[in-house]
């Protein structure tokens, strides 16, 4: 015999009715804390609208002066370049500070955000703008030995910290501008 019918037979008839569901709960609605939380928000916004407006009609009671260097690129770098020679740094700290200024040179002599760029980056611009492949590949191996000196713990002896001034001097005194080409 199955297990169904056995079921059904041990269970008393009309013992046990069956009851409707429950109806669901009323909950009372009570919109107050809602509107409150909204207008608390919409007040909110309406402060930061008001308050970047205003900071931004505002003008300041002096306008600064910003003074133009009207220093060439090439000597600008000449003399980052002579006060780095003479300062007193480890090696690491001379590499970052030779490969800055070149970058800043690079920055102002062709227009390409070198500082932002990664030296791989810094080299497809000048490609890309046509500088001499010979700058080129100079520029390559000096930033390569600045980031060896950088990023590892490569430490260079100070015939090769001299080289990489000499490189740099070199980069500056080739692509600079002189006023009378202009």
């Amino acid at each position: 015999m199955s297990v169904l019918p056995q079921i059904i037979l041990q269970t008393p008839l009309n013992t046990q009715s069956l009851r409707d569901i429950k109806p669901p709960l009323d909950v009372p609605q009570n919109l107050l804390p809602y509107i409150l939380l909204g207008g608390l928000i919409l007040a909110v916004i309406i402060g930061m609208v008001w308050l970047y407006i205003r900071k931004r009609h505002q003008t300041l009671p002096f306008s600064p002066v910003i003074e133009e260097n009207t220093q060439p690129p090439h000597e600008i770098a000449l003399e980052q370049l002579k006060i780095l020679e003479t300062a007193p740094y480890d090696m690491e700290t001379y590499h970052i500070q030779i490969s800055f200024v070149i970058r800043e040179y690079i920055e102002a002599r062709f227009q390409i955000p070198a500082l932002e760029l990664t030296t791989t980056g810094i080299l497809h611009q000048m490609t890309r703008e046509q500088i001499g492949d010979l700058y080129v590949e100079r520029i390559q191996q000096f930033l390569a030995n600045c980031d060896k000196v950088k990023f590892t713990k490569y430490q260079p002896e100070r015939s090769e910290a001299e080289a990489r001034m000499v490189d740099a001097r070199w980069f500056v005194e080739e692509t600079k501008i002189l006023i009378d080409d202009l």
